[in-house]
C-alpha cells in the first residue's frame, strides 16, 4: 500500500479496483481511530469516512455484476455471458466399449464367486476392482489419507504389470517378426466371435482397469499364437499366463480388501483431522481401526506430498489445515525414523498392507 499521495488524499494501492489506486483497506487503517469514536460530521475526516463507505458500496456493484456476467470481458453481450449456466455437464456422447477374445481375459475381467458346496476360494475381477476403486476415490473427498494410500499403490503395482506386459508383449512380437524377415508371416490368433462388453464406468480408475484388462487379452492371444506356430512350447505358453494372471489377482486382491476395510461404518468418516490429539475419541477410535488393520500410513502420503493420479480431495486449504498436515506429518516421519533405526540390517519390516 502506498501513503496518500499529493492530491489524492487517501491510501492506494498497486492491484486496487478502481482506476485512481483507491485501497479500501489502506483507507480503513488509516481511519481506524477515527471510526472507534463518535464520528462527528465536523471532523475533517468525516469525508474520508463517507468516500469510504462509498467505495465498499461500488466495489460491492462491481462484484455483483463480475458474478452476473460469469466474469466475460466488456466486448461479451450480458445475455450471451449468463449463457454459461445453460451449459450442460460434459457426458458420454455414445457407449464405450471393450472387445476380449480369450477366455483368460474375459475371466479377469468377470471374476468368480464361491461355488457353493466347494473351497475353492473366489476370484476377484475387473469390474470388482473397479467399483472397488470408485469407493476409494469417493473417499478421498472426505480428506481420508488410507484412500489415498490404496490408491497410490495400486497405481504403482498396476505400473509394474504393465511394464511386464509390454516386454513380454514386446518379446513375442519380436520372435514373430523373425519369422516374417525369414518368409514365414503369421497371423495373430483371435477370437471368431469376440465378446464386446459396454463400459459404464464413474470414476476415471475403471477405465485404467479395462485398459490393462485388454493388454493382457492381447498378452494372451500372442502367447498362445506363439504356442500354435511352434514358436514356444504349451507349458512354458502356460506357465507365462499363469503367472502374469497370479500377478494381476494379487493386485486386485489387496486393492478390494481396502476397499472392504475402508468403507465400514466404524472407519468410513476417517480424516486427516482425526489424527490430532484434540479431535476427539470417535476420531482417535478410526485413527486406531485403520493403522491397526494397514499400519501407519506415510507420512509423505498424509502430507499429500504424494498423491493419487486422480483425487476428490480439496486442492485449495487452509493455513490451519496446512499446519495441521505438517506438525502430524512430521511426528510420522519421526516414528518411521525410529523403526528403520529399530530393525537389524540387511532385514525390512512393512505393515500388513506393505509399503509404497
Amino acid at each position: 500500500m502506498v501513503p496518500p499521495a499529493s492530491g489524492t488524499g487517501f491510501v492506494t494501492e498497486p492491484n486496487s479496483p478502481f482506476p485512481d489506486g483507491y485501497s479500501i483497506a489502506g483507507e480503513e487503517a488509516a481511519l481506524a481511530g477515527f471510526m472507534a469514536g463518535e464520528m462527528p460530521e465536523s471532523d475533517p475526516l468525516y469525508d474520508s469516512y463517507i468516500e469510504l463507505e462509498d467505495r465498499k458500496e461500488r466495489l460491492e456493484n462491481m462484484r455483483r455484476q463480475f458474478d452476473a456476467r460469469k466474469g466475460a470481458e466488456a466486448i461479451v453481450p450480458t445475455e450471451e455471458a449468463r449463457g454459461m449456466d445453460q451449459l450442460g455437464a460434459l457426458v458420454d456422447d455414445g457407449v464405450d466399449q471393450m472387445t476380449l477374445h480369450t477366455k483368460e481375459a474375459f475371466r479377469m475381467f468377470m471374476g468368480r464367486m464361491r461355488e457353493p458346496g466347494k473351497e475353492a476360494a473366489p476370484i476377484v475381477g475387473g469390474k470388482r476392482v473397479a467399483a472397488a476403486l470408485r469407493g476409494l476415490w469417493l473417499l478421498t473427498g472426505n480428506d481420508n489419507p488410507y484412500a489415498d494410500w490404496a490408491l497410490l499403490r495400486h497405481e504403482q503395482t498396476i505400473k509394474e504389470i504393465e511394464k511386464r506386459l509390454a516386454r513380454e508383449t514386446r518379446e513375442a512380437t519380436e520372435l514373430l517378426a523373425e519369422q516374417r524377415k525369414k518368409g514365414l508371416n503369421y497371423s495373430l490368433l483371435q477370437s471368431a466371435e469376440p465378446k464386446v462388453l459396454n463400459l459404464g464406468y464413474r470414476s476415471p480408475y475403471g477405465y485404467a482397469v479395462s485398459s490393462l484388462i485388454v493388454d493382457f487379452d492381447y498378452y494372451v492371444r500372442l502367447q498362445k499364437t506363439l504356442a500354435r506356430k511352434n514358436l514356444r512350447s504349451d507349458e512354458q505358453v502356460r506357465q507365462s499366463i499363469t503367472e502374469m494372471t497370479r500377478f494381476i489377482r494379487r493386485v486386485f486382491n489387496e486393492t478390494t480388501r481396502f476397499d472392504r476395510w475402508l468403507t465400514r461404518e466404524e472407519v468410513r468418516r476417517l480424516c486427516r483431522a482425526d489424527f490430532v490429539p484434540e479431535a476427539g475419541e470417535e476420531a482417535a477410535k478410526r485413527v486406531e481401526f485403520a493403522s491397526g488393520v494397514f499400519g501407519t500410513v506415510p507420512s509423505e502420503v498424509f502430507t499429500a506430498r504424494l498423491q493419487p493420479r486422480h483425487s476428490r480431495r480439496r486442492l485449495q486449504i487452509s493455513v490451519a489445515e496446512r499446519q495441521l498436515l505438517q506438525t502430524v506429518g512430521a511426528q510420522l516421519q519421526e516414528a518411521e525414523q525410529g523403526l528403520d533405526q529399530v530393525v537389524p540390517a540387511g532385514e525390512t519390516q512393512e505393515s500388513d498392507a506393505g509399503l509404497i
